[in-house]
């Protein structure tokens, strides 16, 4: 045992935040270690703009969107396995490291991105013009019960038009 720990701790990767990610040589997935423990902590977020304003439709400003939150989850450490940016909400599946809060990183999944997209576009302040640009609530759900691909399969395929037209679930983000 003490063996294995050796050759794990020989040839992890240091990362942002004291986060080292490690290849799992029995399973090839990644695994989070820290200085205390072992573990994957992967999670399904999903959050929207301020009032579900349809704000990233434009192609182009939701690639920008996706590019900042992908830069973001890799100043931060965070692993990026799938993100959706939709014109009214945002899809992610991550892994998050040990020592990070699944809230610490939505805290910075929202709220630098909201600042870096007001710099690049001055005319959202028009519109948000208290400068909250994403709605306090968000979805999150740990990656335990449900499995990978179930939520792989929900984030390619969850554009639903009845829903959107729904207003109960208009007012969960609203």
């Amino acid at each position: 045992m003490v063996e294995i720990l050796s050759f794990l701790i020989q040839i992890r990767v240091m990362q942002p935040l004291g986060c080292k990610h490690v290849i799992d040589m029995n399973s090839g997935t990644y695994r989070n270690i820290n200085e205390h423990g072992v573990g994957d902590n992967k999670h399904h977020l999903e959050w929207c703009p301020k009032y579900r304003y349809e704000c990233m439709q434009n192609p182009f400003i939701a690639a920008e969107m996706k590019q900042i939150l992908e830069q973001i989850a890799l100043e931060k450490g965070i692993i990026v396995h799938k993100i959706v940016v939709d014109s009214d909400h945002v899809h992610m599946f991550v892994s998050v490291p040990l020592g990070m809060l699944v809230s610490t990183a939505l805290q910075y999944l929202k709220g630098i991105s909201a600042y870096r997209i007001f710099r690049l576009h001055p005319n959202f302040r028009l519109r948000y013009p208290k400068g909250h640009f994403w709605s306090p609530g968000h979805f999150s759900r740990s990656v335990s019960c449900v499995t990978e691909s179930a939520i792989e399969h929900y984030i390619d395929n969850h554009k639903y038009p009845e829903m959107r037209s729904d207003p109960k679930q208009r007012l969960l983000f609203s």
